[in-house]
C-alpha cells in the first residue's frame, strides 16, 4: 500500500471515530477525485411526516375550492 493511500486511510479511521458520536451519518469515503465524503443518512420518517404535511394542504386546498363553487 502506498504511503499515501496509508494515509488517506488512517484519516477515513479518524473521521468515522468522529462521526460515531453523531447517528446522521453514513461512513466517509473518498470519491474518484480524491474528496472525502461525508453524507447524512436517509431518515425515511422525515419523508412520511413530509408527504402527511402535504396531505393535509391538498385537503386544505381541495375544501376552499369546494367552498367557492357553492
Amino acid at each position: 500500500m502506498k504511503k499515501n493511500a496509508k494515509m488517506e486511510n488512517k484519516l477515513i479511521d479518524k473521521i468515522e471515530e468522529i462521526l460515531n458520536e453523531f447517528e446522521d451519518f453514513e461512513r466517509p469515503f473518498i470519491n474518484n477525485r480524491g474528496d472525502i465524503i461525508l453524507r447524512k443518512k436517509l431518515i425515511k420518517s422525515e419523508n412520511s411526516d413530509s408527504s402527511i404535511l402535504a396531505n393535509i394542504f391538498k385537503e386544505m386546498i381541495k375544501n376552499d375550492v369546494k367552498k367557492n363553487r357553492v
